[in-house]
């Protein structure tokens, strides 16, 4: 089944197990989406403002120019997902460990693509990113802590202002542009 330009209500996917299905300019507004999960499913265009997650789940889903903006992704998954041409602002990927509020699970996301992504002012919380694309993507004001970077790829990104305080940055690629980003984020003046 495809859907296109339609609204979800609050709980009209609760539960639901939804797989090779493409939504075209929906908008999941404030929808809850409890309990869901989606798997190889196409979001172009959508809206995820104000969604709350909860034991969600996104399996090889792709959101070619959609917005997940604002959001808390900690209590969703996602596995081998492509987040590249959509626009992840002011959100945050963190997992808690089962049972507790304060106390962070590594994050895998591994198989996730963010090329040519927004992901301005984006927290990423003891995130396993390795070998992950970052390549042409947005990155002003992010925030990378704690995270595995091993052999990722920030080529021809806009890391400005990108603060990877206590990563694991081993081969992990850069431009020339983005290196004296690197430098300028870490109190380095070029001369």
């Amino acid at each position: 089944m495809n859907y296109r330009d339609k609204q979800f209500e609050t709980d009209e996917l609760k539960g639901e197990q939804v797989a090779q299905t493409k939504f075209v300019s929906c908008r999941f507004v404030a929808a809850k989406l409890k309990f869901t999960s989606f798997t190889k499913c196409v979001f172009e265009n959508c809206d995820f403002t104000g969604v709350l997650f909860e034991g969600t789940s996104f399996e090889e889903c792709s959101f070619p120019g959609s917005k997940l903006s604002n959001l808390d992704f900690s209590p969703a998954v996602f596995i081998k997902c492509d987040f590249r041409e959509s626009v992840i602002e002011n959100s945050i990927f963190q997992h808690m460990k089962t049972g507790t509020k304060n106390e962070q699970a590594r994050y895998d996301l591994r198989e996730c693509k963010f090329a040519s992504s927004t992901l301005s002012n984006t927290v990423f919380i003891k995130c396993d990113l390795e070998l992950v694309e970052f390549g042409g993507s947005k990155l002003p004001g992010a925030v990378f802590d704690r995270c595995k970077l091993t052999k990722a790829s920030f080529v021809e990104a806009d890391i400005s202002g990108v603060n990877f305080e206590g990563s694991i940055v081993d081969q992990t690629k850069l431009d020339t542009l983005g290196f004296v980003q690197y430098g300028n984020s870490r109190g380095f003046k070029l001369c």
